[in-house]
């Protein structure tokens, strides 16, 4: 059972309960579109400050405090502490890239979606009266959930 949203649930007459609901269907794979794109936003943030912090550590206690290139090698892989860092930014690129992955896949099948709605615009509101009426329901998913069913590009 597919729990509606409010604004759709109580669209108008002139939309059928199999327009409302692929309506909620494009809304839900639009959510998680967002959810995956903040989520990976995040992710490449956090990378970047601990690859920073990382970097300042390294300048100011290794490459400051040595001679020679040996002694910097050698203190750097003498500390047990640098291999979980490194091995925690490797996690941290990992994860940026699996969720880069889910948010494109997320995003493909969001347009897709959405794409096929506009096509078959047609479709959902065969009646004249439905067709005159259609106009409300792309406005109402614009302004709340901020998807265009106006044109199928971006």
């Amino acid at each position: 059972m597919i729990v509606l949203e409010p604004v759709i649930e109580v669209l108008d007459k002139h939309t059928d309960d199999a327009t409302k609901r692929t309506l909620q269907l494009l809304v839900g794979k639009k959510k998680k579109f967002d959810q995956f794109k903040r989520r990976e936003w995040l992710w490449r943030l956090s990378t970047f400050f601990t690859f920073g912090l990382f970097l300042v550590y390294i300048y100011y206690f290794i490459m400051l405090n040595s001679s020679s290139y040996s002694d910097m090698f050698g203190y750097f892989f003498n500390r047990p502490i640098h291999l979980p860092v490194v091995m925690f930014i490797a996690f941290q690129l990992g994860m940026v890239k699996y969720l880069l992955y889910k948010k494109e896949k997320a995003e493909k099948e969001y347009h897709d979606l959405r794409k096929e709605m506009v096509k078959r615009s047609d479709d959902f509101w065969a009646q004249p009266e439905e067709w005159k009426q259609r106009h409300l329901v792309f406005e109402m998913m614009k302004r709340e959930f901020d998807i265009n069913l106006y044109h199928e590009s971006k």
